[in-house]
């Protein structure tokens, strides 16, 4: 019999492949999850119990709730290197004497700059293991980001859905940027479809 506090498994003795998804019709669990159960610490199995809970609200691919996160440090060479990639000509981002005489007392990034690397934040996370293509993008810049600033990225998925026109989840997530003081200098929403890797052939 198994200890008071290991994890039950989510077994409903409806044990049937489906085709269509890669998922048992009982448990929703893929056939080595169902396989691994037995070896898995509970940790894994909480893991593995999140996801299947994920599936059942219709996501295939990516897990509801999912959250991810990175670091960036914007340079002042960094700044100027990035506007002129762009062609953002502004001399708040070029022009350190002219910059220091503004109201914002140093070089500042340009908007394109931190939200670019807001957004790319989801092609590397999910290419990790899924396909994502982009779709819909909505930024609103709170705070100027200024040179030396180190920001704090982070994204969640709020819902995702099978779409099987897209053959893939098409995901919503809200997404935010904080800078090294803890001030919000971005806030995002984005709608993806994250597709399943294709096998190599």
């Amino acid at each position: 019999m198994p200890p008071d506090d290991a994890v039950a498994s989510p077994c409903i003795d409806l044990c049937r492949m489906n085709a269509a998804t890669g998922f048992c019709d009982g448990c929703l669990r893929t056939i080595d999850e169902i396989a691994g159960w037995a070896s898995f610490d509970d940790a894994r199995k909480q893991a593995v119990l999140a996801r299947t809970a994920s599936r059942r609200k219709g996501a295939r691919v990516v897990m509801i709730g999912e959250r991810f996160s990175a670091t960036l440090t914007l340079l002042p060479e960094s700044i100027k290197s990035f506007a002129t990639l762009v062609n953002d000509l502004n001399p708040l981002h070029h022009d350190e004497a002219y910059a220091q005489a503004s109201r914002f007392g140093s070089l500042i990034a340009s908007g394109t700059q931190p939200t670019a690397h807001l957004m790319a934040m989801l092609a590397t996370h999910f290419s990790q293991y899924a396909q994502p293509l982009g779709l819909e993008f909505g930024i609103r810049l709170t705070r100027a980001v200024k040179a030396g600033d180190t920001l704090s990225m982070k994204w969640q998925v709020t819902d995702a859905k099978w779409k099987a026109s897209l053959n893939g989840d098409l995901v919503k997530l809200e997404g935010e940027a904080s800078n090294q003081h803890g001030e919000n200098v971005m806030k995002a929403s984005a709608t993806i479809v994250v597709m399943e890797r294709e096998a190599a052939p």
